[in-house]
């Protein structure tokens, strides 16, 4: 019984550190007003990085399956529509591919970003990476083919949402209010 006590004291204690931490340093997690949980990139030229290295830039994470024909059909819908309305709008975009492309085989991210977006590094502020299996149940905690996260120069999540191809106009107004703001 003692032993239950004790577990349950500090079950309570955890409980109560989180939450003041999260009421002073704001909570970590992928819902709009949290801080979005860091990530490791391993990008297409080879280098390696995190998100939080993006903090102080407006990033739109596009979490993707390159398999997924929606996303294949997104990507060149960017650069011929909205990539100058992003990079307007102070966005950098960071395509991610999901760990192990959620189980399917599909082509690589350095494939991905050749066949359907014109290449990694032909247009700037645009960047393809890879990240880690518990990066993707972070951010696609229901394995979504096409989930996308807006998040602000503080590193604070502004808003989300599925299907990029048919929601980034508001990705892209969300994304100039934060420019807006920030001037």
């Amino acid at each position: 019984m003692l032993v239950v006590l004790v577990a349950a004291g500090v079950g309570t204690y955890a409980s109560y550190a989180h939450q003041q931490q999260a009421s002073t340093t704001g909570a970590v997690g992928i819902s709009a007003g949290d801080r979005a949980p860091d990530m490791p990139l391993y990008l297409t030229n080879g280098t390696s990085t995190s998100l939080s290295s993006l903090q102080g830039h407006t990033v739109l994470v596009w979490m993707v399956a390159t398999w997924c024909p929606g996303c294949q059909e997104t990507a060149p819908l960017i650069v011929s529509q909205y990539y100058s309305q992003l990079r307007s709008a102070g966005v950098t975009l960071l395509t991610v591919e999901d760990y192990n492309d959620l189980g399917y085989s599909g082509p690589t991210m350095t494939q991905f970003a050749s066949q359907y977006a014109g290449g990694a590094g032909s247009h700037p502020g645009w960047l393809f990476a890879d990240t880690s299996q518990s990066a993707t149940y972070t951010y696609n905690p229901q394995a979504d083919l096409d989930i996308w996260y807006l998040v602000g120069p503080s590193g604070q999540i502004a808003t989300s949402g599925l299907n990029l191809g048919t929601t980034i106009q508001s990705a892209i107004t969300a994304a100039a209010s934060l420019q807006a703001a920030t001037r």
